[in-house]
């Protein structure tokens, strides 16, 4: 018995027992967000970066992360239209209530490689908060290759009495089609 213990000892000292590390990187992180400096309020992509093949549909998702006293958004996304053909553009279930439908509607401009989201709130419902699915983009590479959707300076969001919302963060999606 004293020799199976041994044996099995030294079977165990001799595996290379390594420990995989962890990687955290999920875009809704906020330790993962700081650490590419992107702070709350933010308008980002979840995910932040994927590998497609080329040709093939893809969804991603836009995220608010933590907008607060919100009650209308403009984002605007720029692609390369040469290499990356947007499909469709979907509202997604950010500051959906039941008393209120918010207001979505998207304007595409293929020539330029340019979309406009706008989000608002009517009423005199509270300002809402919080964060969440704004959007989800349908899209699919057209050539192999590293291509980059981002959404530009000229996202903006406003509260209640139109005063602005200062955003510390605007994300971008890496893709590399293959």
């Amino acid at each position: 018995m004293k020799r199976f213990f041994l044996l099995l000892s030294i079977l165990l000292i001799s595996c290379d027992l390594e420990i995989p590390e962890q990687v955290y990187d999920d875009p809704l992180d906020l330790d993962y967000n700081a650490s590419k400096g992107i702070y709350p309020p933010a308008f980002i992509f979840s995910p932040d970066r994927i590998t497609v093949n080329s040709g093939i549909n893809q969804s991603v998702a836009i995220h608010a992360l933590e907008v607060d006293s919100i009650a209308g958004a403009h984002i605007q996304i720029a692609y390369d239209k040469n290499k990356v053909d947007i499909n469709t553009i979907t509202q997604g279930d950010w500051i959906i209530n039941s008393n209120q439908q918010p207001i979505f509607f998207v304007e595409k401009d293929n020539q330029s490689g340019i979309i406009d989201i706008y989000y608002s709130i009517l009423g005199d419902d509270e300002a809402t908060a919080g964060s969440g699915v704004v959007a989800y983009l349908l899209f699919n590479t057209l050539s192999p290759g590293q291509h980059l959707i981002q959404i530009t300076n000229k996202t903006s969001a406003v509260k209640r009495d139109q005063q602005q919302i200062i955003l510390n963060g605007l994300g971008s999606l890496a893709l590399n089609s293959q």
